[in-house]
């Protein structure tokens, strides 16, 4: 039998997302998407998409749309896609006209059968698709429901099942190893817009929290079983993860193993339990390669804004959420590491603490930190916190921290 082509569709409405997968469902696979931004996503991190049906975009201002977004792209397979802009019968062909100008294929009328959406958007794709560039996705979790019995507390422990059955393309087609670097390339630069347009939104309690995952030994694993297998290990790995996120956080697969969150609205303690609960699936996980049983375990590095700084940019949080996983690694993997803190374990370390602060305060005069009196107040907060704890003062700690975040925030702005 073969398999269906596999299309995307976006829009706002479920009633025509529904409508439209009913349409197309004879003879495509679809996926669906609400917005443009987890379209987007999706869109990265489905290879197997090789068509995009879409209404007009309610994309927010200042954002990108979803055409904008792929025609921009510097991968291959995302910047030719074929996109189906889905319109009433009253579009106009002057609007018509701007949205080819913009990269859209061709048009799909609400309502109209013939000819039917499923042969506007087979006739496009026969032409223009390269299926060189079209790539097997991961396997869907049903996949392999019948071959691993156990399950997690998340969904995780059987996903991973025989990673060699990713490896089993035409033998005819080309090799892919360029487009592993175009991918890890073009989800840096997600990764990075995504980190520049929501750290400064970042606020206690409401944080950005970046969470890097890596497979321990990956190295080993490029060594035992080449770097295709090792890839889309990673790669199947975040397809998993990808299904665990809300549409609105970021995910994206990088080089060497690693596969990045970034998640909005957090603290530290919900990145925290969710990392834990990946690394204990995975540890039970039954994965096996040509029917051998492997051990693939992960570690994590968590950082979130403001949590471990107001100050920290979003390359140093990204950063520091890379020193954390090394962290992890460094000391045997399969653990996750929220914080670099090193704690107190006996009054030694606790006075050592307390003359070193006496000595700091001493070299400067209090009226001297007017300019960074929010940046210096957030990061005495912690100690605040636990003195209103230990002796009740009853202090309005919850708008003390506002109050300094605002201002530090303030004083970042201005620096």
């Amino acid at each position: 039998m073969t398999k269906k082509r596999k299309v995307l569709v976006v829009d706002a409405s479920k009633v025509v997302r529904a409508s439209l997968t009913k349409q197309l469902s004879n003879r495509f696979e679809v996926r669906d998407e609400p917005n443009d931004e987890s379209a987007w996503q999706t869109m990265v991190l489905d290879s197997a998409i090789v068509a995009v049906i879409s209404g007009i975009s309610q994309s927010a201002q200042g954002e990108s749309s979803l055409i904008a977004r792929l025609r921009e792209s510097k991968l291959s397979r995302l910047k030719n896609v074929p996109f189906f802009l889905s319109v009433s019968n009253t579009y106009s062909e002057a609007d018509r006209e701007e949205a080819r100008n913009s990269g859209v294929t061709g048009f799909v009328v609400k309502g109209v059968t013939d000819p039917s959406i499923e042969s506007i958007v087979a006739a496009a794709m026969d032409w223009r698709e390269d299926p060189a560039e079209v790539r097997q996705p991961a396997p869907a979790d049903d996949e392999q429901a019948g071959q691993f019995q156990v399950q997690s507390d998340i969904g995780i422990s059987n996903i991973m099942g025989d990673i060699t059955r990713l490896l089993n393309p035409p033998a005819d087609e080309p090799s892919e190893d360029g487009s592993y670097s175009e991918d890890t390339v073009l989800a840096e630069e997600m990764l990075e817009e995504y980190l520049a347009t929501n750290v400064p939104e970042a606020r206690d309690g409401h944080g950005v929290g970046v969470l890097a995952f890596g497979l321990d030994g990956y190295d080993d694993l490029v060594q035992s079983y080449g770097p295709e297998l090792a890839f889309r290990s990673a790669q199947k790995f975040c397809f998993l993860l990808s299904r665990k996120i809300r549409p609105e956080d970021y995910i994206g697969q990088l080089a060497n193993g690693r596969v990045v969150i970034v998640t909005r609205s957090t603290t530290p303690s919900v990145c925290a339990g969710f990392a834990n609960r990946v690394c204990k699936a995975m540890a039970s996980a039954q994965i096996s390669v040509s029917g051998q049983r492997i051990h693939l375990t992960i570690s994590v590095g968590v950082a979130v804004v403001p949590d471990d700084g107001v100050e920290l940019t979003e390359r140093g949080v990204l950063e520091l959420a890379y020193d954390r996983l090394d962290a992890a690694v460094s000391a045997g993997g399969n653990q996750v590491v929220v914080t670099s803190k090193q704690a107190f374990s006996d009054p030694e370390k606790c006075a050592a603490f307390a003359r070193q602060l006496k000595e700091l305060l001493a070299t400067i005069e209090p009226a001297a930190l007017r300019p960074c009196l929010g940046t210096v107040g957030m990061q005495l907060m912690p100690i605040l916190r636990e003195l209103d704890k230990n002796f009740r003062f009853e202090l309005p700690i919850e708008d003390m921290n506002k109050r300094l975040w605002d201002r530090a925030r303030a004083e970042r702005m201005v620096t």
